[in-house]
């Protein structure tokens, strides 16, 4: 992974092949223009003012210094209006400096930082260069020929070390990222359930954590009725993975709980899915994958907080034993559920995770992630995720953060009239509620197995994975996004105090 690094550093003392600058639109002036060679500043001047160069966001011209300065060439970025400049921006145009560099085949490059100088800004700058580099070519047997960008130094005008630690953190929870992108992307021949399970193992051996995988039986004589019911027509049994860790200076300090669906591949079961697309559910499983690389990066940064993470993973698949539309399932608080639709399973799933979670770790709060419901898509689009909660505080929290992190999310409504869609004639509740509502009323159906536990439910069905409608982000690439991780790790690093108790 590129090393990034944070220096206090003058630009006309910096040896480098490449030296990123970002321009305002409609500003004449760049920084620290005065310790350019006066030709070179000359140059820059002469193209702004002739708006050859207008600063339009993520906008670059490549301006040749002819060996006057330390720098090779400079480029100029455009970071848009500056009044419409935040951490979100600054990690766009990051990402698209290091794609250009990446394209002028340089191995090294320094940037400028952007704007007045604040953790928030470096944080950002590290992210968008960090992520915007990463590629999944696992499978392919001729490797497309790019530069590895090796080392990018972040130029401040303040003490560095206070800021090559924020980097270094940022650095940390991009890797987590780049390991939920990792096994999003693998395809449903290389991870079944039990190679889910065989990463969580994984990792807990190397951040010394604790780990627990329980197969289809014990699952059974658990009373875990919906995973059991959802997993068995397929041919790779059902794993329910839980993986803990404990920073808190109190090992019995209550924990976070974030639950992550992980369909490993939905064909929709007996209520089959339509051809076209069906490929794209492998992604299925990004509720989990995110949910392992939270606890990744928790256990990297050494954070002084406890989690518990419940992973169920299943395979949805049409078969003699599938389990069917009419059948009724008995849940593992003891609820009974109507199944209308084999193909809303990933709510039956996590109902089971999060009773099991709430009933044995006595969380301080829970937070699910899964690629719900199609409705969210309809709703919100591809580039918002929907929150349902029953705590307002914590659902605040987690959308400032993503306004900060540029992880999308909204806020959905849960009134009374949604949980009279899902009552059920023959059960306590049915699976679905109809198509009015569809995204909420799966939150209304979860919401009877959280009991009275802060909760929110986030459905990133439209977020986890590129797909129609989602919009190209320099930092982003095809397959899976990693979505959700660097929010909720930041969830984690505020003080545990605000969370309600």
């Amino acid at each position: 992974m590129v090393q990034v690094k944070v220096e206090k550093a003058k630009i006309d003392q910096k040896q480098t092949p490449l030296l990123v600058i970002g321009v305002f639109e409609g500003e004449q002036d760049i920084p620290h223009s005065k310790e350019l060679d006066s030709s070179v500043s000359s140059s820059i001047r002469e193209t702004l003012e002739n708006k050859e160069f207008r600063g339009t966001f993520g906008s670059s011209i490549v301006v040749y210094t002819l060996g006057k300065g330390p720098m090779k060439k400079i480029m100029l970025l455009g970071l848009g209006k500056r009044e419409k400049f935040t951490d979100e921006s600054a990690r766009i145009c990051a990402g698209k400096a290091t794609r250009k560099a990446r394209e002028l085949g340089i191995k090294e490059f320094s940037i400028l930082q952007f704007s007045n100088l604040d953790e928030g800004l470096v944080e950002a700058m590290t992210e968008g260069i960090t992520l915007a580099l990463y590629s999944f070519d696992k499978y392919k047997e001729v490797k497309e020929p790019v530069t590895k960008i090796e080392e990018v130094t972040i130029l401040i005008n303040s003490d560095s070390l206070k800021f090559q630690s924020v980097a270094e953190k940022a650095n940390l929870i991009v890797e987590a990222v780049n390991f939920a992108r990792d096994i999003g992307n693998l395809p449903p021949n290389d991870c079944p359930p039990a190679h889910l399970a065989s990463i969580a193992v994984s990792l807990a051996q190397d951040y010394d954590m604790k780990v627990r995988v329980m197969d289809r039986y014990e699952l059974e004589n658990m009373g875990m009725g919906g995973i059991v019911a959802v997993g068995k027509g397929s041919n790779n049994p059902p794993k329910l993975i839980v993986l803990e860790y404990t920073g808190a200076s109190d090992p019995q300090q209550k924990p976070y709980l974030l639950v992550g669906k992980a369909v490993t591949f939905d064909t929709g079961g007996i209520s089959i899915k339509p051809g076209e697309k069906m490929d794209e559910m492998k992604f299925d499983k990004c509720g989990g994958c995110t949910v392992l690389a939270i606890i990744r990066a928790v256990a990297s940064m050494k954070l002084a907080v406890n989690v518990v993470g419940i992973v169920p993973s299943v395979e949805n698949m049409p078969s003699a034993t599938s389990y069917r539309p009419g059948d009724i399932i008995r849940m593992y608080n003891g609820k009974s559920v109507e199944v209308l639709n084999t193909d809303a399973e990933g709510r039956m799933i996590l109902a089971d995770a999060l009773a099991y979670g709430i009933a044995t770790c006595s969380p301080k709060a829970v937070i699910d992630l899964a690629t719900l419901t199609g409705a969210a898509v309809i709703a919100l689009g591809s580039n918002v995720a929907a929150v349902v909660g029953s705590n307002k505080q914590l659902v605040d929290r987690l959308r400032k953060l993503s306004d900060k992190t540029g992880e999308k999310m909204w806020e959905l409504p849960l009134y009374d009239e949604y949980h009279e869609q899902i009552k059920s004639t023959y059960a306590d509740i049915k699976n679905i509620g109809g198509r009015p509502g569809g995204a909420i009323t799966a939150a209304a159906f979860l919401s009877n197995f959280v009991n009275d536990v802060p909760w929110v439910h986030i459905d990133i069905a439209g977020t986890a994975w590129m797909q129609e409608g989602t919009h190209e982000k320099s930092y982003n690439h095809r397959g899976a996004s990693g979505f959700g991780v660097r929010t909720l790790v930041k969830l984690l690093m505020e003080d545990e105090k605000q969370l309600p108790a």
